[in-house]
């Protein structure tokens, strides 16, 4: 038994609303045949559809053999009209390319039945609506009726409690449409049939109960029924609904089949794919490739100019840019203003607590490890370093005095001196530094009084260098310099 009750329908469209069905309340029997007649837009659709579990009602309840579905999921909704609903519709729904036979089956595929008993009963369907003869025959090669004969036996195939039917007489001519409610009047002895029509001669002649509908409400009702007066007992087993259970072969057998039913389409669907995923792909690898090259120039380029934080620092480019000329005073037209900008560099100049930093970064090392290659603290100790030169002398090389001993007490030589030191500690991480570079000649230090010779250019050493490590003599530089200071 269905009961319906105060069923409501509303269409919201960009603000307006339509209302389908306004609380419709109605009740129908295991075992009759129910004609829904109304005029166009009525409602009759609407609620076919919302018995049918094809549509979602706004608000009220639709119950099934005493169990409400109004929290009825999705999976729910598919099994309720899988196997308690059959539709009959006006315009058949066949599946064009698969033959009768398929088209009856497809219903008991969904629910999981095996290939041998679905065609048994598929076929014992077909013989009981008369198309014992073209079960292997396409639709497109039946008439009209016999289409609506396929579309009978589909919807029969499930035993299902309850047949729905849209104007299945529609699209038929008079004979054949008095066949197939001759069917429909058949198949209400042992279950529910509703079919909506247009047709009210139909309707009186075949139909044991007429339910009029105008604008969303019953106007008549010519056979009311009332679940108490007339209370029948449910099965337990009638309550709880069955699963739609399709194998996964069975899932693969009918893709696969669909697919070469049109081997064109399904061949240009596959280039087309194959194109776009090759060149998602291409996209994606240059994409990378790209990426990786920046990291590793970035890495190479922090190699040699890493990251450096010092105990004092000057923002020198708001030092720079508050010099630039040309940039307006604010003063009198008879007034010359002094522009602070010893205060700006000196105010510039910033201190960091390293110490802290220092602790931070120790304390928090899990947490920053994978943003580091390397971290290492430099501690403003200038080492003094000796050697002994080309003249086998013991010379002093760090900090450099080449240009002070050979200018004396020019000032300008020895500020100069001072920034030309060529010593550079390298990373604590050997691991790294044999990565960025390449050994040309000799190995790697492997004592606390071993260095190595990095050259800016690959086979080429500048003649500073060369003078500075003693490699050459410097007493040639020193004439060098005179010879210059001297005029020559």
């Amino acid at each position: 038994m269905i009961e319906v009750k105060n069923i409501s329908k509303i269409y919201k469209t960009e603000g307006y609303e339509q209302k389908a069905l306004d609380k419709v309340s109605v009740n129908f029997r295991p075992h009759e045949f129910a004609a829904i007649l109304g005029p166009s837009g009525s409602g009759k659709t609407t609620f076919l559809n919302i018995v049918g579990g094809l549509d979602q009602y706004t608000s009220g309840d639709i119950i099934v053999n005493d169990v409400s579905t109004k929290k009825f999921k999705d999976r729910d909704w598919d099994s309720y009209r899988n196997h308690r609903v059959g539709f009959i519709f006006q315009s058949y729904n066949l599946i064009t390319h698969q033959s009768v036979l398929k088209n009856v089956e497809l219903a008991l595929t969904l629910s999981g039945v095996s290939k041998n008993e679905r065609r048994k009963k598929a076929i014992k369907a077909l013989k009981e609506v008369g198309l014992g003869k073209h079960i292997y025959k396409k639709p497109n090669q039946l008439s009209g009726g016999q289409m609506q004969r396929v579309a009978i036996a589909r919807a029969l195939i499930n035993d299902p409690e309850i047949i729905l039917a849209d104007e299945p007489t529609g699209a038929l001519d008079s004979d054949t449409s008095i066949q197939i409610m001759d069917l429909l009047k058949g198949i209400s002895e042992n279950r529910l049939v509703i079919m909506v029509t247009h047709n009210p001669d139909l309707a009186q002649e075949y139909a044991s109960r007429i339910i009029n509908l105008k604008d969303g409400k019953i106007t008549s009702d010519t056979n009311p029924y009332d679940g108490k007066k007339e209370e029948n007992e449910v099965d337990e087993n009638n309550r709880k609904l069955k699963k739609t259970n399709m194998s996964f072969l069975t899932a693969l057998t009918l893709s696969f089949n669909n697919l070469m039913t049109k081997k064109a389409r399904t061949v240009l669907v596959s280039v087309a794919g194959s194109i776009g995923i090759i060149g998602i792909a291409l996209i994606l690898a240059v994409s990378t490739g790209f990426q990786n090259y920046v990291d590793s120039i970035q890495e190479d380029t922090l190699t040699s100019y890493p990251l450096v934080v010092s105990e004092e620092a000057a923002d020198l480019t708001s030092v720079l840019l508050s010099m630039r000329s040309g940039s307006e005073v604010d003063a009198k037209e008879n007034e010359v203003k002094e522009q602070q900008y010893i205060t700006s560099m000196l105010t510039s100049v910033s201190t960091n607590d390293l110490k802290s930093f220092k602790k931070y970064l120790e304390e928090h090392e899990s947490d920053i490890k994978d943003d580091l290659s390397n971290l290492q603290y430099a501690y403003s100790v200038d080492p003094n370093i000796y050697t002994i030169d080309a003249t086998n002398k013991l010379a002093k090389i760090n900090p450099s005095n080449l240009f002070s001993s050979m200018m004396g007490n020019n000032t300008i030589m020895n500020s100069y001196s001072s920034m030309t030191s060529i010593f550079t500690q390298m990373v604590d991480n050997r691991e790294e530094v044999e990565k960025d570079y390449d050994v040309l000649a000799g190995r790697w230090p492997s004592n606390y009084d071993e260095m190595i010779i990095v050259l800016s250019e690959k086979n080429s050493i500048s003649d500073l260098l060369v003078y500075s490590l003693g490699l050459r003599d410097t007493e040639e530089l020193t004439k060098m310099v005179t010879s210059i200071m001297s005029g020559e």
